[in-house]
């Protein structure tokens, strides 16, 4: 369910033309010195933990968290002005708004709604402002009928 997920958001983040790198969240700005280069604005998407219930016959369904992780570096062109970020984050609000799907498994993800923004006040170079969304799903990759 994570990768149907996972990609529904990544199509839709590269349809935006000022997104440059969409990848997994893995701590890319904690070891930013360490880490392989990145072009940006970037979007790093991160699943919190999931609290699954299971139904019959192997379907489980859960509200799931995505926290995406918007870096732009200040030091870039119109990036260094808040307002153009705030714009690029109120882009990917709307492309997001309501996404949902169903998977050839049978699996449906349901309308990804923003939940909280974090604005990033306290940045160098990179600018990591933070976008939670959520949504529920069913999950009918173990479904099995007895």
């Amino acid at each position: 369910m994570r990768g149907f997920i996972f990609s529904k958001i990544k199509e839709t983040l590269e349809s935006i033309e000022d997104i440059a790198h969409v990848e997994l969240f893995n701590s890319q700005l904690e070891y930013a010195e360490e880490e392989q280069a990145f072009a940006t604005p970037a979007v790093f998407i991160e699943f919190q933990p999931i609290q699954w219930r299971h139904q019959l016959h192997g379907v489980r369904e859960a509200d799931i968290t995505v926290v995406l992780h918007v870096v732009t570096d200040s030091r870039v062109g119109h990036w260094s002005d808040t307002v153009e970020v705030f714009s690029l984050l109120d882009s990917i609000s709307s492309a997001l708004h309501g996404i949902g799907g169903t998977a050839e498994n049978g699996s449906v993800m349901n309308s990804l709604t923003l939940t909280a923004s974090t604005t990033d006040h306290n940045f160098d170079e990179l600018q990591d402002n933070t976008e939670t969304y959520t949504c529920h799903v069913t999950d009918r990759s173990a479904y099995h009928y007895y």
